[in-house]
């Protein structure tokens, strides 16, 4: 009998485990919140893990084909003078590419259930099945859905007062009335909103792929929790210009951060992160990123003046703050941001979520459901958590470090550190094989 699957989330990790348990012969369901699929973000830089992921998630020839191939043009002052050059390893070569191009890929003709927000789940403990609970017509306010559900609000609150608080007046003939009656019935009616508004959907195995604010690791894991990293950024994505670079460059300054690469289109996306207050937002983004970078190098300032106001995104950076022992429970498991959600300063969210999708479908391949949620904590919970300290480490020396004392000296450092040695470093984050090919 074929074995069945609902993939909670349908961003790049949840599109990602969907290819990869239908390869392994699973019937999967991909449920969505929003009311309309979309990929949140800019640009994505697929490193040589990743694209090996993706190779086993058969797309990473379609990734070749779009993204734009590129080797790291080094680390700058704010200022743009060269603290690190010269990366030449292919290891070290990166396929940048925009997220919705990369979302179309994963995507392909696949059908996504719209406007399906998960409120709970519960693991397949005790014999029974794995299960979440979703409630219709949550995710837009302005959905058929939701306009039926405020509608069925408001007549369950009229069939409660009719129920219990209004006396009609009896006409001659009229029976009498029945309250117990219309107490019972204010009560079915009450039940069948409920009914209405929430369904509950079992399958073999549920995968939480829905996000640093997962709804199912909330639901069997509620002690984990989230953190903000004390840093803001501004995305945004323009038309590649005379001074774009040619290859991943990143500015390191005081509380602050700028990169950028070419990615597919003719060009450029942009990142730019600086310490900032939790939850601010300004009416005019473009201005304030400016404000922000307002003395750094000419490109930089270029690349922010040429971005429209409708393309650029900001957001504040948060990870998990807990470090899972195990990213599965009984008929449920977790991959990408809803089991390691990590910060962006090591490049590896979006790999690390292909990974993860790989790895699952290859040991569901080989293995009994049980064994193979066993067998993926053994493949992914170290190395991912690896790379969620690491993560952290490079941002309290980029984004957080502030005295002028401490940036001198972090630079002077990368001044004098080849690139070669950076790259070395980084061999074993590059370094992924997939478990077909692990003894």
């Amino acid at each position: 009998m074929t074995q069945t699957a609902i993939i909670v989330g349908a961003g790049l990790g949840g599109l990602s485990a969907a290819r990869g348990l239908e390869a392994a012969g699973w019937q999967v369901r991909v449920l969505e919140a929003a009311p309309q699929v979309r990929a949140l973000g800019a640009g994505i830089s697929i490193t040589e893990n990743g694209l090996s992921a993706l190779d086993e998630l058969g797309v990473g020839d379609a990734v070749r084909e779009r993204a734009v191939r590129s080797l790291p043009e080094g680390i700058y002052t704010d200022q743009g003078s060269p603290l690190q050059e010269d990366f030449h390893a292919d290891s070290s070569a990166v396929h940048a590419i925009h997220r919705g191009t990369l979302h179309e890929i994963l995507r392909g003709d696949r059908e996504v259930e719209t406007g399906m927000r998960v409120v709970s789940a519960t693991d397949a403990s005790g014999g029974a099945r794995a299960s979440v609970t979703i409630e219709h017509g949550a995710a837009d306010p302005d959905s058929t859905d939701a306009r039926s559900e405020r509608e069925r609000r408001a007549d369950r609150v009229r069939g409660t007062k009719l129920g219990r608080r209004i006396h009609r007046v009896l006409e001659p003939g009229d029976d009498p009335i029945d309250r117990k009656a219309e107490r019972r019935a204010s009560r079915d009616q009450v039940r069948a909103v409920r009914d209405a508004r929430f369904e509950t959907l079992e399958a073999d195995l549920v995968i939480g792929a829905d996000g640093i604010d997962s709804a199912v690791r909330k639901a069997l894991w509620p002690k984990a929790r989230t953190d903000y990293s004390g840093a803001t950024t501004w995305l945004g994505v323009v038309q590649a210009e005379a001074d774009s670079p040619a290859g991943p460059r990143m500015y390191l300054g005081r509380g602050a951060e700028f990169g950028m690469e070419p990615i597919d289109g003719g060009r450029v996306y942009w990142w730019g992160m600086a310490l900032a207050r939790m939850g601010g937002h300004a009416e005019d983004e473009i201005a304030a990123a400016q404000r922000q970078f307002d003395d750094w190098a000419p490109e930089v300032r270029d690349h922010i003046a040429a971005t429209s106001q409708a393309g650029i995104i900001r957001r504040d950076l948060w990870s998990l703050a807990t470090r899972l022992r195990s990213y599965h429970r009984p008929g449920v498991v977790l991959v990408g941001d809803a089991a390691h959600a990590m910060l962006p300063t090591l490049g590896q969210g979006g790999n690390s979520a292909f990974e993860d999708a790989a790895t699952l479908g290859i040991l569901l391949e080989d293995h009994s459901l049980e064994q193979a949620l066993v067998e993926y904590d053994r493949e992914r919970v170290e190395r991912t958590q690896r790379f969620m300290a690491v993560a952290e480490r490079i941002a309290r020396t980029n984004t957080r470090m502030r005295s002028p004392l401490l940036v001198a000296a972090r630079n002077g450092l990368l001044n004098l550190t080849p690139a070669l040695a950076t790259e070395i470093a980084g061999d074993w984050m590059l370094a992924w094989r997939s478990p077909r090919h692990t003894s």
